[in-house]
This record gives C-alpha cells, structure tokens and sequence, in this order.
C-alpha cells in the first residue's frame, strides 16, 4: 500500500485508516466527485494551518485548472467545507460550471489547535492536537457529514482537505496512492460490484501538487 503522503508518519496514517474503516460509511450511493482544495502558502511551506489561509496565487491556478475539467462532468451541487482554502477552491468550480454550492462544517479538516502555526511534517494522525480535535471525534464527525451528504439525489461533488480524503478512503477500503492527493485534483469514487475504487479525472502533471497534508 502507498503511504498517501511521504511526510506523515505512517504508523499513524495506519491509525486513521484502521479508525474510520472501523466507523464505517454507509451510503446507497455507488458514485460521487470529490476535490481537495487548491494550494496554499501553508502547504508549500508544511504547516498546520489556520481555518482562515486563502489560496496562494497557484492555487487559484489549482482551482481553475479543476474548474476546466469539472465542467463535463456529470454533478449537481457543490459541498464545501466552509474554511477558506476549500470555500474559495469550491467558488472558482461554481463560477466555472454555474453548480450551487453549499457550506458544510463537517467537511471541514481536522482542527489542530495549538499545533497550527507549526510544521507538519512527520504528521502522526495519532496524536490529539492540545486544544484541537481528537482522532476519533475528526473520523466520527466527518463520516456521519459525509453520510448525509451521500443519501438520495441530487449528486455532489465534495470540496475538502486532504484529512478528510484520508477518512474518506479508510472508511471505504479504497488505496490512496500518493498521486490521488494532489491539490485540486478531481476525483470520481464509484462502487462496482461491492467494492469502492476512486480514478482521477485529469492527469496529474508539474502545475499540481501534493504538498502538506491539510
């Protein structure tokens, strides 16, 4: 299996993913579009980020990039974690393809409390950050925000973080190679005959990144 990202830690991705396998997400949906948000300056310099970090000038270009493919694909709404990495990343798609999009707290990242401000690299998803969410509360919140999001129509596309995707892809049993983390790339995950698997929608090339976690 490849570690989703060459600076955590990996006993403690293990944890996250043995976690939210264990909580599960039960959907009757077989097909949905997730997106990570577009690059910020706290990704490229690896640190624990603050809720309010905007996108840097390349992610903007991130988010456009997305937008330019999203436009075929087949989505109704929008749901996008409110912070703002991911809110202005889900406004760029909007714009793009005139989809309605909706604020949801429980797409939010983990919330690290007094860790933000400092690096993040050797991330261990183990420790609970002082001040900040624990690793059990992050999986259980944002499973049960994701299984309601993924009930009847209409179909959305998830605009999230890089966290939540971890989650995401421990709850599923799908492989998350470290090319599928990448700042705003597009993401079908589609379940065929029981099992779960998750394609990129654009090819990964050097104007993408899948620098920091968050």
């Amino acid at each position: 299996m490849n570690n989703p990202s060459i600076h955590e830690n990996e006993a403690g991705h293990q944890a996250l993913r043995a976690a939210a396998r264990a909580t599960g997400l039960d959907t009757t949906r077989d097909h949905f579009l997730f997106l990570r948000h577009g690059r910020t300056a706290g990704n490229v310099s690896r640190i624990f980020q603050h809720p309010d970090i905007p996108l840097c000038t390349e992610g903007f270009g991130d988010a456009d990039l997305a937008a330019d493919v999203l436009r075929s694909a087949t989505f109704d709404h929008i749901c996008a974690s409110d912070m703002a990495r991911a809110w202005l990343t889900a406004g760029r798609i909007a714009a793009a393809t005139a989809k309605p999009v909706l604020a949801k707290q429980a797409l939010r990242e983990r919330y690290f409390g007094d860790f933000i401000g400092t690096s993040s690299v050797g991330l261990d998803w183990r420790i609970d950050p002082p001040n900040g969410e624990t690793l059990a509360g992050f999986v259980l919140r944002t499973l049960q925000g994701i299984a309601a999001l993924l009930t009847a129509p209409p179909l959305p596309l998830l605009v999230s973080h890089g966290g939540v995707l971890r989650v995401l892809c421990g709850a599923l049993d799908v492989e998350l190679p470290l090319a599928l983390t990448a700042n705003a790339l597009p993401l079908a995950f589609e379940r065929r005959a029981g099992t779960w698997h998750v394609t990129a929608l654009m090819p990964l090339s050097a104007d993408l990144s899948t620098a920091g976690v968050a």
